[in-house]
């Protein structure tokens, strides 16, 4: 009879959280923090049901997809852990995972005091909590529609593959175009402007860029994208994605 059930991933970069992040499901609780996410089930169970471990895997993998969506920075997740303590011994068996790969700058922080010594604006306090806040209202949201968590994994994907990079993003105009029936829809439904819609277009399919969806028809003069041109992409499948993610 186990005391206690933990499942535990281990993940790098150690700080892609820059501070714990807790979730409690009913049934187990998850922390993750330093470069280790932990669930403790609340009623151990050995051995550990199928259906529960993947439902935990699948809210971990959500949370960790909201966080990739919130900074561009690559991961890499290990196989999972399940420890079952008993009378003070710990048994482990260690499951199949996932792995992709990382690497981000640093962001600069910084701290506005008054007069008297008070903080009155914390960036990094700040950003943290609005990394929260965004988990959480996004998690159960991709547990709850598969064309949203669509969208986040095209956006994951444009991360791990840098080379095509535009063609991932262009996944997300796309997918929205089909799931409204058409683009004047889509663009109806969620607030895109004609001129928005059409700039991801040429980025990805015009443009003699390197990442583009349609390089091959470009054998000469191609180039690749400038940082500008990326981060003009990126933020028009985020803001995509995040009105999408409203309407769930």
């Amino acid at each position: 009879m186990s005391d206690r059930t933990e499942i535990e991933w281990c993940y790098e970069p150690s700080d892609f959280f820059e501070a714990a992040y807790r979730n409690s499901a009913g049934d187990f609780e998850l922390i993750i923090e330093a470069g280790r996410a932990l669930a403790t089930l609340t009623c151990p169970s050995d051995p550990l049901p199928h259906e529960l471990e993947g439902r935990v895997r699948v809210i971990l993998e959500n949370i960790f997809l909201v966080r990739k969506l919130e900074i561009p920075r690559q991961y890499k997740l290990e196989a999972p852990r399940i420890y079952q303590h008993s009378s003070g011994h710990k048994n482990v068996s260690i499951s199949v995972g996932t792995a992709a790969v990382l690497v981000m700058a640093g962001q600069a922080d910084f701290i506005v005091r008054d007069a008297a010594g008070n903080i009155v604006h914390d960036s990094k306090a700040e950003r943290i909590a609005q990394h929260a806040a965004s988990i959480e209202f996004l998690t159960p949201k991709l547990q709850q529609s598969t064309t949203l968590r669509s969208l986040f994994e095209s956006y994951s994907r444009s991360i791990d593959d840098p080379d095509d990079e535009l063609v991932h993003l262009y996944e997300v105009r796309d997918t929205l175009s089909r799931y409204y029936g058409g683009e004047q829809a889509a663009r109806d439904a969620l607030g895109i402007s004609k001129t928005d819609w059409q700039r991801l277009g040429v980025l990805a399919n015009v443009e003699p860029l390197e990442q583009s969806r349609h390089r091959g028809k470009h054998l000469h003069g191609r180039r690749p994208a400038t940082d500008a041109e990326l981060d003009e992409a990126r933020q028009l499948a985020r803001e995509w994605i995040m009105a999408f993610a409203r309407t769930v």
